[in-house]
């Protein structure tokens, strides 16, 4: 049979003349040689079980515009590798696969992960407790509602050195959809992606994952940079930049750069410069540490839960599953009071700064 310009169903390139084409005795659908190797079977299982032709399903989409890979979510933008229709991650690189969204094209409703058990009204007691309210450092939660986010080709059993995805799931709790493919990242390939919440609210997003020692540290650090700054603002630099502004500005422009540089070096000493440019050293300081949260908070989450969760297990070893999971469960998820708290006393602390340092 000539298959010339259709697609082979895995790696969606156009069978040629000479290719090495086999055929599904079922449904017969047409594969590479090397492709259907790779696959184990034929792909089209739902076919198989409603009895119908590979042929009517590709008449059908005859009248659909031709798809190409650029088009196509489950090849990955970076390195061309075809995947499979769940993958939320490319299998041969890590990089997270966004053409047809964030999530792919999962289907949550299918997940098996928790049993109906005489339990289940028991966890979903402690899943409420760790659900995510509002849109406060997260999106939807679907952990919450009893589907869990194992449909995305991340495997629930996959090992994080002796715990399993299922376990980080338990302990993530609310936007574990987010966590997940991320840590199975870390895991696999030792990248992580940038967290924004962590660079926007740096110690309070600690806080809100129960990471009270890095969270205590970080906002101590920022309170500091901000206090110096402003300190050294209104004490000592704030004069001298009063006095080159005077000097400076009219009412035709705003003096640049390089004239108030000039400036610095005809009227001050080296001192007096070093203040001038210190409040601006340490806004600098202050961005950078936030980048750091941005860029390590993924990873240092991801050691938290993998550490946090293999205790557990130690302390507890003559426990059931279920019972881990509530201790797990218990042990982890959020704490959306204390990372109020904190934003609270952050807000007072700069606001009463503020009063201070223009009063």
């Amino acid at each position: 049979m000539d298959f010339k310009g259709n697609n082979c169903p895995v790696c969606n390139k156009a069978f040629e003349e000479d290719d090495d084409i086999v055929v599904c005795p079922k449904c017969g659908a047409p594969y590479h040689r090397d492709c259907y190797k790779e696959k184990g079977k034929c792909i089209f299982t739902d076919l198989h079980k409603e009895k119908k032709s590979w042929k009517e399903v590709y008449k059908t989409e005859e009248t659909k515009s031709e798809s190409t890979d650029e088009d196509d979510p489950t090849v990955c933008k970076k390195c061309g590798h075809k995947n499979t229709e769940d993958s939320i991650v490319c299998e041969k690189c890590g990089e997270f696969l966004t053409g047809a969204g964030f999530f792919g094209n999962m289907n949550l409703e299918d997940s098996d992960y928790y049993d109906e058990t005489d339990d289940e009204q028991e966890l979903e007691k402690l899943r409420e407790q760790m659900r995510n309210v509002g849109p406060v450092m997260g999106s939807a939660n679907f952990y919450s509602n009893g589907t869990a986010p194992f449909r995305f080709g991340i495997d629930e059993t996959e090992d994080h050195d002796g715990v399993t995805t299922r376990e980080l799931a338990d302990y993530v709790g609310g936007n574990s959809l987010y966590y997940l493919p991320v840590f199975s990242r870390i895991n696999k390939f030792n990248t992580s992606r940038f967290n924004f919440a962590a660079f926007l609210f740096n110690g309070t997003w600690y806080f809100y994952r129960k990471q009270y020692l890095k969270g205590t540290i970080i906002s101590l650090l920022m309170l500091i940079l901000s206090v110096a700054e402003n300190a050294i603002m209104y004490f000592w630099a704030g004069d001298l930049w009063e006095k080159a502004n005077t000097a400076l500005n009219t009412a035709e422009r705003m003096p640049s750069y390089h004239e108030y540089f000039s400036w610095m070096q005809a009227n001050c000493d080296i001192s007096q410069i070093l203040l001038m440019l210190l409040p601006y050293f340490l806004s600098f300081i202050s961005l950078v540490l936030m980048i750091v949260c941005g860029l390590r908070a993924n990873k240092g989450y991801y050691q938290k839960a993998v550490s946090s969760i293999k205790k557990i297990k130690e302390e507890n070893p003559d426990d059931d599953e279920k019972t881990l999971r509530k201790k797990i469960i218990r042990k982890g998820g959020i704490h959306l009071g204390a990372a109020f708290t904190l934003l609270a006393c952050e807000f007072i602390l700069n606001v009463a700064a503020m009063f201070f340092f223009t009063s």
